[in-house]
């Protein structure tokens, strides 16, 4: 498919053309942040392996011109398995607003997040993991984004997987009825060709529901996938957070939700947080239980704590962090993963014959400056 193999070459064109043509009288700025951060990789022997990882995050910030609005962005980052600089296009996009429609075409971020910290239906399954975006979010594609008014809305999405020679399809509409934001969301998945093995097309419909209880703000999701010539499945996800404030201003912050899926969009679904292989003795419907506490320590410092836990089999991770804005952009990040459970559990140790072996933890230090 030519457009899917030059698509970035075609919105690079457009974009330099409509610069090129059309004055833009404001300063063009530049932004990003730089990282930097060892990642020490602790295995079921004791034994530590160190990552050292430097990323650039890099994004022009180009003032809009008749109703028009260009954004491009580009990751810079050390690939931990070639360890080469490599990067890739988070933003190369144009967006123009007509009248009663908004149309966006180029390399673009796409998530249908809602507040969760695992959301089973998104447009692409793990493209946000407990509130960090991963790879996935950013597609090739073209939306098509109608409001109807000014609390509901519908878009239209053709993304092209750089996986696949198909064209990936989303739809999804969204308003609010009594103070609830309610979305209803279609996904078309192409076959995709990964890592020498062949994935069936396949489609979900998604429902997500989040709203407020008194103090208390609740939130949930029911997907219905089904795949060609295969049986159907459900995936479902209740949740709730809470905050309170101090007289002194700081904040403390609590999350729970529960979450039931089919094991085989789990490794997905949790990302960076799952590494290796899912046993195959656990059942075909994991539930899994996760928890977050996010405390303010002052304006400038705050600490965190998450959990994942296995229903099944009582196997969990333990993700504590910190956070300290050292200066005006230099920030410090101190992050941990720990993870338990019985052999072969689901984040427990491996020791099933040809599986690829789970750590046993992870330390990350970290530097990132603003600019």
């Amino acid at each position: 498919m030519i457009m899917k193999k030059y698509f970035n070459i075609i919105i690079l064109f457009v974009i330099f053309f409509l610069l090129s043509a059309i004055s833009i009288s404001a300063k063009i700025d530049i932004g990003g942040e730089l990282t930097a951060s060892l990642i020490n990789i602790i295995d079921n022997e004791g034994n530590i392996s160190a990552y050292p990882q430097v990323s650039l995050d890099l994004e022009l910030y180009i003032p809009p011109f008749d109703n028009n609005q260009i954004k491009s962005a580009v990751y810079l980052y050390t690939n931990p398995t070639t360890a080469q600089l490599d990067f890739m296009f988070k933003k190369l996009y144009l967006k123009h607003k007509f009248e009663k429609l908004h149309l966006t075409l180029g390399r673009q971020p796409i998530s249908w997040s809602f507040g969760s910290m695992l959301n089973p239906v998104d447009f692409t399954l793990g493209a946000m993991v407990m509130d960090e975006e991963t790879g996935a979010k950013y597609q090739n594609a073209i939306e098509a984004y109608i409001p109807l008014n000014w609390n509901t809305s519908i878009s239209a999405i053709a993304a092209f997987p750089e996986a696949s020679q198909d064209i990936k399809w989303g739809l999804r509409g969204r308003t609010m009825i009594e103070g609830y934001d309610l979305t209803l969301n279609y996904v078309r998945e192409p076959e995709i060709y990964f890592m020498g093995t062949i994935i069936p097309a396949s489609q979900r419909i998604g429902f997500t529901v989040k709203g407020d209880l008194g103090p208390i703000g609740v939130y949930g999701a029911l997907g219905y996938y089904f795949k060609e010539n295969d049986d159907s499945d459900l995936a479902y996800l209740i949740g709730g957070d809470y905050s309170y404030f101090f007289e002194a201003g700081n904040k403390i912050y609590f999350q729970l939700e529960y979450l039931s899926m089919k094991k085989e969009n789990l490794s997905s679904i949790l990302g960076p947080f799952f590494a290796g292989n899912i046993p195959n003795n656990l059942n075909e419907n994991i539930g899994l239980i996760l928890g977050m506490a996010n405390y303010e320590i002052d304006e400038f410092s705050q600490v965190n704590l998450m959990t994942i836990s296995s229903v099944n089999d009582g196997s969990i991770i333990i993700i504590p962090g910190y956070r300290n804005q050292l200066s005006n952009n230099l920030s410090l990040d101190l992050s941990a993963a720990i993870y338990f459970g019985k052999e072969d559990s689901l984040f427990g140790p491996t020791v099933s014959e040809g599986a690829q072996p789970k750590p046993k933890g992870m330390i990350s230090v970290g530097l990132t400056y603003s600019f």
